[in-house]
């Protein structure tokens, strides 16, 4: 840690700016350009990486570095079999039965921290009494404890496709958190027992979780939905976002017109969508979901789920061309959510989503067709979205392996990285210790954070950050992701203590004895990226921020050849600036 006295101020603004100007001179010469809002010109698909490249940035959040002994490492992935086919069958099939007991790092990081993250541990109830009803609590430090253990786990879980599948469900599922509120003050719940309980589970179970959640009620209003003032912001949310989609929207016409559902997976005599009549009918099926918050006609005030039959509107509506019977009650809102879940539109609307999240932004059709198929035929399976998921990965049912041929092999650079991903990779690229043991040790981190346009659990619309390209590829995001890896590099976000805040030493690493600008450059570009770098020419220029130069201008006179022995000092000074620079690079946001 003595080498941080040794650069200057002077030197460290200048390494900030160099690493910014370089890191946009890489951008500007390759396919993932600026020139705008969005990118300016076509995007050329870069070259295909090994498996182990593909596997551990979309089915989790980068490779950690290390050997065959250390989990998700390139080099402990390659050890899993003896082919690509029977590295990603066992890469996956463990990764879907996580022992979380197991997880030592995270398990140990977590504890040490539960005195600052004191509401990760607390029930719903508890929740309740001490961040919402009791006077002047903190409604919102939940969501800073989920957002610090959120971090904890991405950057260190050997179960990284938990994580993965974990942060997918809650963007499907979104909600505001920092509303200082009802969301807020009961977050670690919605985290734990409503999205992390139902990651690998059954899709209906899930629906009803989120449903009768005080985050959601409260989110999308219905907890003050009755008969004599429905809301329909739940029920038209639940049609568009969370089940059968705007895709199998009819608009605003007669219910009677949409035609039978003619897809993949087949079922007769359905709709094949939703027009506004059915959302108004399923918010009359909703009136009288609220939270025991202590009002007129509640049964409790630990914000727990209540139906209200006072509220309800107590006569059968039609939906989907059934009509409910009267006076059904609570069983009204239950069966929406049932015949919704087991639509085959939601099916293909949801194994797409997840298609697009675990492989990119144009999934076959074939593919889609069977997940779909799974997702309808094993509705009432509790391991439903565990082999849902498995199949869209490996192209197969446990326990065969998976086809030689399925896309994942395949696909690769049809989506970039998003700011949360980018964040976290880099993390574990670099091998940073985090510990956010004083709540708020980390709030350096989330302000950069921030910036990069996806404040953790912070969408204020319903409909979650885009999982698409272009929106992360404009020029603001891209700047804010460079001085965020800045940051990272220049230990920033340091609190002076290696108990407190996140701290980053790249001097440490063991480099094997590379010494020159061309050696040390190989290393980390290999420990990092776990291939070379498509375009030579970023390459050299990498290694000139090595060779003594202090920006990309090419009038500057390096001091070292490419292939000279460094001295350490000058290795010291400069290697940080250089990390930064390869977490800029193109080849790192793609996934």
């Amino acid at each position: 840690m003595e080498y941080f006295a040794e650069e200057t101020a002077v030197e460290t603004g200048t390494s900030r700016r160099a690493a910014i100007k370089l890191g946009a001179a890489l951008l500007a010469a390759s396919a993932v350009g600026v020139g705008g809002p969005v990118t300016a010109k076509p995007l050329s698909a870069p070259s295909l990486p090994p498996l182990s490249v593909i596997a551990l940035n979309r089915l989790a959040y980068g490779p950690k570095p290390g050997n065959a002994s250390v989990p998700t490492s390139l080099a402990w992935f390659d050890a899993l079999g003896a082919d690509d086919v029977a590295r990603l069958t066992a890469y996956v099939d463990a990764q879907l039965s996580p022992n979380f007991g197991a997880d030592t790092d995270v398990n140990a990081r977590l504890s040490a921290a539960t005195a600052h993250l004191p509401t990760l541990t607390l029930s719903r109830a508890q929740l309740w009494a001490n961040y919402y009803l009791a006077s002047g609590a903190d409604r919102n430090r939940p969501v800073r404890d989920v957002r610090a253990a959120t971090l904890i786990r991405a950057t260190y879980s050997q179960w990284q496709l938990f994580e993965v599948l974990t942060e997918f469900w809650h963007n499907h599922f979104s909600i505001y958190a920092w509303d200082g509120a009802y969301a807020g003050s009961t977050w670690a719940h919605y985290d734990r027992d409503v999205i992390r309980a139902n990651v690998l589970g059954n899709f209906y179970n899930m629906l009803v979780a989120v449903a009768q959640s005080p985050a959601m009620l409260y989110y999308l209003d219905n907890y003050i939905s009755r008969d004599d003032g429905p809301n329909e912001n739940w029920a038209r949310e639940l049609f568009e976002l969370h089940t059968l989609g705007a895709e199998n929207y009819f608009g605003v016409t007669d219910p009677n017109t949409v035609p039978d559902w003619d897809g993949v997976p087949a079922v007769p005599n359905i709709p094949k969508g939703y027009v506004d009549k059915d959302v108004y009918g399923s918010t009359s099926a909703f009136t009288g979901w609220r939270v025991n918050n202590g009002a007129t006609g509640t049964t409790a005030n630990d914000g727990s789920f209540q139906y209200y039959d006072a509220w309800h509107w107590p006569y059968g509506p039609t939906i989907l061309r059934f009509t409910y019977p009267d006076f059904e009650g609570s069983a009204a809102g239950y069966r929406v959510l049932r015949t919704l879940a087991d639509h085959p539109g939601t099916a293909r609307f949801i194994s797409r989503k997840l298609a697009r999240r675990l492989l990119g932004v144009n999934p076959p059709e074939s593919l889609v067709d069977g997940a779909a198929t799974r997702f309808y035929n094993f509705r009432n399976d509790a391991d439903q979205l565990k082999k849902v998921v498995r199949y869209i990965i490996c192209q197969s049912d446990a326990p065969n392996p998976a086809d030689a041929n399925a896309p994942f092999f395949t696909i690769w650079g049809e989506t970039v990285k998003r700011p949360h991903e980018a964040l976290f990779s880099a993390l574990r690229a670099v091998g940073a210790d985090v510990r956010p043991n004083d709540g708020n040790g980390l709030s350096s981190v989330w302000s950069t954070y921030d910036a990069m346009g996806q404040q953790m659990f912070g969408r204020r619309s319903p409909d979650g950050y885009p999982d698409t390209r272009d929106p992360w590829l404009s020029s603001s995001s891209l700047l804010y992701r460079w001085r965020t890896f800045n940051s990272l590099m220049e230990n920033s976000f340091y609190r002076g203590s290696t108990n407190v805040g996140l701290f980053v030493d790249v001097n440490a690493v063991d480099m094997g004895g590379a010494n020159t600008p061309n050696t040390i450059a190989d290393f980390w570009i290999n420990r990092i990226l776990g291939r070379p770098l498509d375009d030579p020419a970023h390459k050299a220029e990498i290694t000139r921020i090595l060779q003594g130069w202090s920006s990309p201008s090419p009038t500057v006179t390096p001091v070292y050849g490419a292939d000279q022995t460094m001295a350490q000092t000058d290795i010291n000074n400069r290697l940080r600036r250089m990390v930064a620079v390869i977490l800029m690079s193109p080849e790192f946001q793609w996934r």
